[in-house]
């Protein structure tokens, strides 16, 4: 007689189960109660030139929706269209809140040839609105424009706000250029600078050279390699 095979009956484990959909009904309980947060507070940081309400509303988070249920790239990808700001960082916590850390690009000077005031980060913005920054009042060629440019980011803020007037005015004798990166500043106290792209960043000592001149009008010159300082009044 041939062997029976037995039949072997599996028996279902239903409590392993049931504690395996308990715990993925759980995660997911857990996973919608984190998704559906509402956003209840926005702390913007960082902005100077852009408002508060700007960013927000730009941000994708103007209506306050839920704080989870946009994501972060497609916050930062709308925030960045915005020329003044070069970069964000984007912070949520479980109690609701949503911080925006913006990193900006200052205005350096208005430029009166392209009718457009130029940022930082070499972007250009239509404005009318100046800020208390100098104008560039003829055409600069492109090699010596991008070297004010990175010439003017080193400078300081408060010195920038002195600088009234910036004008391209190469350094010849006869028809000889003796210095082509050469530019004429005026000054909003009066007096006169001349510089270069190559010494530009002389302009942070300006407030310091200006309290030597106990009250003095005058041309500094501060487009030499000399540590000395000259000076002619008018």
């Amino acid at each position: 007689m041939k062997n029976k095979k037995k039949k072997i009956k599996r028996k279902i484990k239903w409590k392993i189960i049931i504690k395996i959909l308990v715990i993925l009904l759980i995660m997911i309980i857990i996973y919608l109660s984190i998704k559906l947060i509402p956003t209840n507070h926005i702390v913007v940081k960082g902005n100077t030139y852009v408002t508060d309400n700007e960013i927000i509303g730009n941000s994708l988070y103007n209506n306050y929706p839920c704080l989870f249920c946009i994501n972060n790239h497609k916050v930062k990808e709308s925030l960045l269209k915005n020329p003044y700001i070069n970069n964000v960082k984007i912070k949520k916590n479980l109690l609701g809140e949503i911080t925006f850390i913006i990193d900006e690009a200052r205005p350096l000077f208005f430029n009166r040839d392209k009718n457009r005031l130029i940022l930082s980060n070499f972007k250009e913005v239509e404005t009318n609105n100046l800020q208390g920054v100098p104008i560039l009042t003829n055409y600069v060629p492109d090699e010596l424009y991008e070297k004010l440019i990175n010439g003017f980011n080193k400078l300081d803020k408060d010195v920038i706000s002195l600088i009234s007037e910036i004008i391209y005015d190469p350094w010849k004798n006869g028809d000889v250029v003796i210095d082509e990166t050469r530019f004429f500043l005026q000054m909003n106290d009066g007096n006169h600078v001349y510089t270069n792209t190559i010494h530009l960043d002389k302009l942070n000592n300006y407030i310091d050279i200006y309290a030597t001149l106990e009250g003095k009008k005058g041309t500094l010159y501060l487009d030499s390699s000399s540590d000395k300082i000259s000076f002619s009044l008018f």
